[in-house]
């Protein structure tokens, strides 16, 4: 009954489907006859104009004169002619006309239907044409505009060709784009069109038998089904026997599972024993089932179970958990027979057996994965510990820093405290790294972090973020004062000497402090403000802290930008040098000229060295300044001696990074023969500070240079530490006198003291001196009454432009040098 319902409603839906199809294929009938017909009408449309265009331009190209003769053969007369010829011709199907409401012929005058079209066209100038259908014919209209050729003969009267005035006397005055006529195209429907008809109702009926088959077929295979439904039910119910016994198999099957189960099984019936593998009983080194059977679930288990719960009260637990959810797993201490325990995995399950709710028990001895699990979470334990904490110190690192400084954060502001934030670095711990090798860089990293250990509380968190630089977070702090003092106490603590494989180390630092909530809340911006503190803390000399202010980070943000257009500047040609005479005091003379760098920044202006060589030296492009420099100014001394000007000795500045650089001697070379310079012209001056960090290696570096027949000066001679022996041994030409000895002279005692030895000194060792930063004529008087006599200084003249060197030691300019 079921299938028949499904029938009827499927037939009632193809019913609905196929006169759908039907309606939509008659419209589409309709649809491409009246396409057909509009075709037809815009092509015969298109000819006539073609005609009438053609027809009239020869009249008017040919100067053919209206009269009785020609008048037939005007465009207007022989459109009318033919179209009535070729109406004629098709038995009446198609009638074109010509019309117009002003016409110059009687018979060309528009009908009811054609001058409510003109008026159409009128009231839309838009509208290029219609079609429309009225009872049995369509009608096709179109335009007829006044173009430019046809002024001529229907514009102003007293315009139109002579003999077209004489002719007629009607339609002139029409205006380019008037409508002067309408074209009528009407087409009858016709046999061809009752042949779709025919053709769509003969698929109409074959649809209709079609359809009357299908039903059938279907019908035929509904029958079908419910004979095999009824054969299925019969197979189905053979099926089932055949499944029962298989079922009775598979139980067998499961018994010997159960038996030979990895695992041990168990069955609890009403707290009691009735069932077991052999697996149980080996794994409680029972001597059988029965004596396995016969022991009490209380007696498998301690006392107590690892928790401290009593297993008695947490077994019953455990049940009636599984009961209540159907299964349950969880682990358990159970007792062997000998006594010893172990560590399982108990899995139990409430199941019907013989219609009894009983407990399927499932033990799985776990003592060895235990085992390994407890080794995993050591290893654990370990990887997290390295991947918090520095391999070398053993403090925590920067994750570990990062993570303590925002629970600090938190917990400030959930009780209102205060905290400090220190960012301390080395001063000067490269020179230990490059000098006495990493290892030793590495022992003193190591004895640093302890001695800052020592020096913080409990509380605190010490951190080494990489390199030479440490953190330190202070929390709870009661009051400024008390960071100050544990900065004053760092100080001190790494002042102290570092007494490492015989050498006697000594370091300092420079630190940077930030204050929440006073400078800052969020964690980010008071890591990056101590860090501009720390900065501010090396600007200042090294060797003291710095609290944060907020033109620090002003000042980090310059550091940061001139850091990354450094580069740029080399690239672009930002560099100039500027020029500082040396001269001889006694005749005034010019000796020679020290080369001094500036950057001219596109935003910050003239810049002094003092602004970005350390910047240069941190980022490693020092070197090629200092190249940049040198093959600069010895074109600029050689132009000069070219040019006959008495320029006296270049002066550069020599780093020793630049001097270490396997290819140094071949650049210098180089810079000879592309300048034409002569090695007598040049005059190395080096630090005396960097000569005695690796004084061997500094002397046969310096002897080559000498050999080469260049000068070399020691620089800001007097505040280094140097050694008399190693003195001696320099390939060393002339002592430059530093600034500082000369700032107090002729009156602080202690600098003329300390000139007057360097005098003595460099007399006894037969080499050359020069004083810099000579300011005052007092000064002068004293360098020369002591046995200086050659000065560098404001005193005759500050660092200038090669221009202005020209100008004021030479004579010249740019337009009238030698």
């Amino acid at each position: 009954m079921r299938n028949m319902k499904l029938f009827l409603l499927f037939s009632f839906f193809l019913f609905i489907v196929i006169s759908y199809k039907t309606y939509e294929q008659y419209n589409h009938i309709k649809e491409t006859q009246k396409l057909i017909v509009l075709n037809e009408s815009q092509s015969l449309a298109a000819f006539i104009s073609s005609f009438r265009q053609t027809y009239q331009d020869a009249f008017l190209a040919n100067h053919i004169e209206v009269n009785k003769k020609t008048i037939n053969l005007l465009p207007v007369k022989t459109i009318s002619e033919i179209s009535e010829r070729f109406s004629s011709s098709i038995e009446g199907d198609i009638v074109i006309r010509t019309v117009s409401d002003r016409p110059r012929n009687s018979k060309n005058m528009a009908n009811t239907f054609e001058q409510k079209m003109i008026q159409y066209f009128k009231d839309h100038p838009k509208e290029k044409e219609s079609f429309l259908q009225e009872e049995d014919a369509f009608y096709y209209t179109q335009p007829l505009r006044i173009k430019e050729s046809c002024l001529q003969c229907h514009g102003k009267r007293e315009d139109a060709i002579l003999s077209i005035r004489d002719q007629y006397s009607t339609a002139y005055d029409y205006k380019l784009g008037e409508i002067r006529g309408l074209l009528n195209i009407e087409i009858k429907k016709r046999d061809f069109f009752a042949g779709m008809y025919a053709d769509f109702t003969n698929t109409l009926l074959s649809r209709i038998l079609l359809y009357m088959v299908f039903l059938i077929i279907i019908y035929l295979l509904i029958r079908e089904i419910r004979q095999q439904e009824e054969q299925y039910t019969r197979d189905l119910e053979i099926d089932i026997k055949r499944k029962t016994n298989e079922i009775i198999k598979q139980k067998d099957t499961f018994e010997t599972l159960f038996e030979k189960s990895a695992d041990g099984i168990l069955i609890i019936d009403n707290g009691k024993f009735i069932q077991c593998n052999e697996k149980i009983v080996e794994m409680l080194h029972y001597d059988s089932k029965d004596d396995m059977l016969n022991v009490r679930p209380s007696e498998l288990s301690p006392e107590f179970q690892p928790d401290g719960r009593r297993s008695d009260e947490k077994a019953e637990e455990m049940i009636n958990i599984a009961i209540k959810n159907g299964t349950h797993q969880f682990e358990w201490v159970h007792s062997k027979a000998n006594g010893k325990n172990f560590v399982t995995e108990v899995t139990l399950t409430s199941i019907t057996l013989n219609n009894r709710n009983v407990l399927h028990v499932i033990w799985r001895d776990i003592s060895e994965k235990n085992k390994v699990q407890q080794e995993l979470l050591k290893q654990k334990d370990i990887l997290d510990y390295q991947a918090h904490h520095d391999g070398l110190t053993g403090l925590p690192n920067r994750v570990l820093f990062n993570d303590r400084l925002e629970h600090g954060i938190e917990l400030a502001q959930r009780h209102s405290m205060k905290l400090a934030l220190f960012f301390i670095d080395l001063d000067y711990f490269k020179q230990i790294n490059d000098s006495l090798g990493h290892q030793i860089g590495d022992r003193v990293l190591i004895a640093v972090a302890e001695r800052l250990k020592a020096k913080i509380r409990n509380e605190d968190t010490l951190a080494r973020l990489g390199g030479d630089e440490f953190t330190i977070i202070m929390e709870d702090l009661k009051d400024v004062k008390d960071a100050s003092l544990l900065a004053h106490k760092i100080q001190k603590v790494l002042e102290q000497p570092i007494h490492i494989e015989g050498h006697t180390l000594y370091i300092s630092c420079s630190m940077g402090i930030s204050l929440y909530p006073q400078d800052d809340t969020d964690a980010n911006n008071l890591i990056k403000y101590a860090d501009a503190a720390m900065y501010k803390a090396k600007e200042e000399g090294r060797n003291n802290f710095q609290f944060y202010a907020s033109e620090m980070t002003e000042f980090a943000l310059e550091r940061m930008l001139m850091k990354s257009s450094l580069r740029d500047a080399i690239d672009n040609k930002e560099f100039i040098l500027y020029y500082q005479p040396q001269v001889d005091a006694t005749t005034g003379k010019l000796t020679g000229m020290e080369a001094l760098i500036r950057w001219q920044h596109p935003k910050m202006g003239l810049l002094h060295p003092r602004k970005f060589i350390t910047l240069a030296e941190e980022s490693g492009l020092i070197v090629e300044i200092d190249r940049w420099v040198m093959t600069t100014a010895m074109k600029q001394m050689t132009q000069w001696y070219h040019e006959g000007l008495e320029a006296g000795v270049l002066a550069l500045n020599l780093s020793m990074r630049q001097l270490r650089s396997d290819d140094f001697i071949d650049i210098l070379e180089e810079s000879f023969k592309r300048a034409e310079f002569k090695p007598e012209w040049l005059e190395f001056e080096v630090t005396e500070g960097e000569v005695m960090k690796k004084p061997e290696e500094s002397i046969m570096k310096l002897e080559e240079i000498s050999g080469m027949g260049i000068n070399i000066t020691i620089d800001d001679f007097g505040t280094g530490y140097s050694s008399l022996a190693y003195l001696k041994r320099l390939p060393v030409s002339k002592l430059k006198i530093d600034q500082s000895f000369i700032e107090g002279l002729p009156d602080d005692k202690e600098d003329a003291a300390i000139v007057k030895a360097i005098i003595a000194l460099a007399e006894s060792l037969g080499l050359d001196l020069i004083a810099e930063g000579v300011e005052t004529d007092a000064q002068k008087e004293f360098l020369l009454a002591s046995g200086c006599n050659h000065i560098q200084g404001h005193y005759y003249s500050e660092a200038i432009s090669a221009a202005e060197v020209e100008k004021k030691y030479f004579g010249t300019s740019d337009h009238t040098k030698r």
